[in-house]
């Protein structure tokens, strides 16, 4: 005899958390390969790549983030206490990734994506030759690239796990 579950909407919020998570920074764990790729080459798909994924991360994480952050509240709020280490780890780090998309990383790729343009103009038909700036804006990204995105995995970590309980 099989015997269904039942799917409780605490389950059904759970899922939307998750999958938020996964479609919301999966994409961005791609970006250093794009930027790599196009870099060597086909530098002037550059200003594209940038503007693809300003328009990622203007859209697609920003709404995902705050789909986990309210998310996030209510499965606290519903099974969980506020001072437990894993929730407040996850909202510390939501926090922290959305400040992260609007102070960093969108105004520097818009601005990347401006001096990738100019510089490829400037540069005429022949090779590409990016600016001192250019390369400034993507060492920065090069950096804070790989560390929210471990702030995503340490997260998932803490999520999955619960320390401290």
């Amino acid at each position: 005899m099989v015997v269904a579950a039942e799917v409780q909407f605490y389950d059904v919020v759970v899922w939307l958390h998750v999958a938020s998570v996964v479609v919301g920074f999966g994409p961005t764990f791609a970006f250093g390969i794009y930027l790599a790729t196009a870099g060597r080459k086909y530098p002037r798909s550059l200003p594209a790549i940038l503007d693809a994924q300003c328009t990622i991360s203007r859209t697609m994480v920003t709404l995902a983030a705050l789909v986990i952050l309210g998310s996030g509240i209510y499965l606290a709020a519903d099974r969980w206490e506020f001072s437990d280490f894993f929730v407040v780890a996850g909202l510390v780090a939501i926090v922290v990734l959305l400040g992260m998309v609007h102070g960093f990383f969108v105004p520097n790729e818009v601005r990347a994506r401006e001096v990738a343009e100019r510089d490829i103009e400037a540069s005429g038909p022949g090779e590409v030759k990016f600016s001192d700036e250019f390369e400034r804006r993507m060492r920065g990204s090069a950096i804070a690239g790989p560390i929210s995105g471990l702030i995503v995995i340490l997260t998932i970590y803490f999520m999955t796990t619960k320390p401290f309980l």
